[in-house]
């Protein structure tokens, strides 16, 4: 669908900012799961707590403890910010 969407926009069918929005949704699918060690461990290596993190990610400490228990997911915003931790520290977002 992404392709055909790039196809629709270099020819002009597809206004700029559709694509745009398309091609924000083609990244966000994109996204590397965060598994439960996997948040664990970022938090460890940030040396931060869970109740830093939630706030950091603007939610509750339930919301990452489940995470680290591996009983929920990030999903939305919180696993973009999750990547980016990841990625390039916990100051890309604190910033």
């Amino acid at each position: 669908m992404h392709k055909l969407a790039q196809r629709l926009a270099k020819n002009g069918t597809m206004d700029q900012l559709t694509m745009r929005k398309i091609d924000a949704l083609a990244l966000s699918a994109k996204l590397d799961e965060m598994t439960a060690e996997r948040i664990k461990n970022l938090r460890e290596r940030e040396h931060i707590s869970q109740g830093v993190l939630a706030t950091i990610l603007n939610m509750s400490n339930e919301s990452v403890q489940k995470w680290e228990q591996g009983k929920s997911k990030p999903q939305g915003a919180a696993l973009r910010l999750l990547n980016m931790i990841d990625k390039k520290g916990i100051e890309c977002v604190l910033s």
